[in-house]
């Protein structure tokens, strides 16, 4: 063998090592960085929990069932003061098009802050690992669920209105 044909074998034998390795780390083609086009809700399940956490002097709560059929269910409840202030009924639903999250507000007493058949959804727009983005079609309003360690999950409600951008971060421990 050649010094040529010994160098060669060696950037043949490393480059296959390296594709081997870079295999062998590879995600599912759902958890690539911003794939959504195959995302399945068992990608989401890191969201299941109840989770709590403090809001403007007040506790938040969000509990979330895991995947079941072609769903995920949610609650969300703010109380402040001793008293509940509003809640929310949220569904992510594995659509033709992918998940969606479909949400609708309600005060105290069950009455809706939206009108009956008005519900609020949020396409998958990102999807990497433990962590999901959902977009509202116009594009003004998103949620962000981003699971930041086994007992912690933060969600932001980002708002665009007059081209300018709020977010606002819930910050939760699983309460279970």
């Amino acid at each position: 063998m050649t010094l040529k044909t010994s160098i060669a074998a060696r950037c043949i034998a490393v480059v296959l090592a390296a594709i081997a390795i870079v295999g062998a780390n590879a995600k599912p083609a759902s958890l690539q960085s911003g794939s959504v086009e195959k995302a399945t809700l068992s990608d989401l399940a890191f969201i299941a929990g109840q989770w709590r956490g403090e809001l403007q002097g007040g506790i938040t709560e969000e509990n979330w069932s895991a995947p079941a059929g072609d769903a995920m269910m949610g609650v969300f409840r703010y109380v402040k003061g001793g008293k509940a202030v509003f809640y929310e009924l949220l569904l992510i639903e594995m659509t033709s098009a992918g998940p969606v999250l479909r949400l609708k507000h309600f005060h105290p007493g069950l009455r809706g802050w939206e009108e009956k058949d008005e519900v609020f959804s949020y396409a998958l727009v990102d999807l990497r690992k433990e962590r999901a983005v959902f977009e509202r079609t116009d594009k003004n309003s998103r949620l962000i669920f981003q699971r930041t360690s086994d007992a912690t999950m933060s969600i932001w409600l980002e708002r665009t209105k007059d081209e300018k951008t709020s977010s606002e971060e819930f910050k939760y421990r699983l309460a279970r």
